[in-house]
């Protein structure tokens, strides 16, 4: 649950890679800092490098959702993605470009489940867009992250009916064959927006864990015997998690609560080891990027 709090802070520059950045928050872990897209738009979201700036999608003063792509010092540009994008964070490696969409055929029961397609981004316009092999019309697929490298991708899907985070990684042909289910959530949690801080650890937001049960149902099965047929649960706000690859083995997801707070942390990015960008709602009543630096 979203609470509006309205706080009075004072601000104050910071110096920073011979830019100035404004210093909101700190403790004893990170400090948050605003960033032009922050101080000059709202519900912003889903940041990615890309040419010194940001690929990111926001709403900003118009109904719908769109891409753009900011320097962080003046107007952003508006991209090009014609019909296929839906919603979500994009991936970029070279002039690929990786994003979710809807598929054009419909699963079993008729229905229409997202899908990532990759084109050719060139001059901020997307082209020669086509649907990733692997994905299956019967299931959901979004959220694609892509390593820097370009040899590892990492996206959400709903297979068999479980939410997982799921890693590809590219062959010797130059396409994208799956390496391991990295997490697997109750299907009644949302996970979005994984991203990865080096080959063995990835970050992602979610709703999952410390969520109160409210109500179970029971029914009888075939054998006579009373089984838990539905668990209702409280919604949670979207925290940081953290989750990482030891001896090949990823691990369980923990929170990384120098990300966290009482609102909804919606993706954390990585432009160094210790310095990216946060995407949140704590502050302004609005999804929005900052800069952050931890300690």
């Amino acid at each position: 649950m979203r609470i509006l709090l309205f706080i009075t802070l004072t601000l104050f520059p910071f110096y920073s890679k011979a830019q100035e950045r404004f210093l909101i928050e700190e403790n004893d872990s990170i400090r948050l800092f605003e960033t032009y897209l922050s101080k000059n738009s709202k519900a912003n979201v889903f940041p990615y490098l890309y040419n010194k700036g940001l690929i990111y999608l926001s709403n900003n003063k118009t109904k719908y959702h769109h891409l753009y792509y900011s320097n962080l010092q003046s107007e952003s540009k508006k991209i090009i993605t014609g019909s296929k994008f839906r919603f979500g964070s994009v991936s970029i490696f070279n002039n690929e470009i990786y994003f979710t969409g809807i598929s054009k055929k419909t699963d079993k029961r008729g229905y229409y489940n997202l899908t990532i397609y990759k084109g050719i981004f060139e001059n901020f316009k997307i082209s020669k867009v086509k649907k990733l092999p692997f994905c299956d019309n019967n299931f959901s697929y979004s959220d694609p992250f892509i390593s820097s490298d370009g040899k590892q991708l990492v996206l959400i899907s709903n297979e068999r009916k479980l939410v997982h985070i799921i890693e590809f990684v590219r062959n010797k042909s130059n396409q994208w064959v799956k390496k391991s289910v990295v997490f697997i959530s109750h299907p009644i949690f949302d996970i979005f927006n994984p991203t990865f801080f080096d080959k063995d650890t990835i970050y992602f937001s979610s709703n999952i864990l410390d969520v109160k049960i409210n109500k179970i149902d029971y029914i009888t099965n075939d054998k006579g015997e009373v089984v838990v047929d539905k668990v209702y649960r409280e919604e949670g706000d979207f925290n940081i998690y953290k989750i990482k690859r030891i001896n090949g083995i990823w691990g369980i997801p923990k929170k990384a609560n120098k990300f966290n707070s009482e609102f909804d942390e919606l993706g954390v990015l990585f432009d160094s080891k210790k310095s990216g960008y946060l995407t949140s709602f704590r502050f302004n009543s609005t999804d929005n990027i900052y800069y952050f630096e931890t300690k």
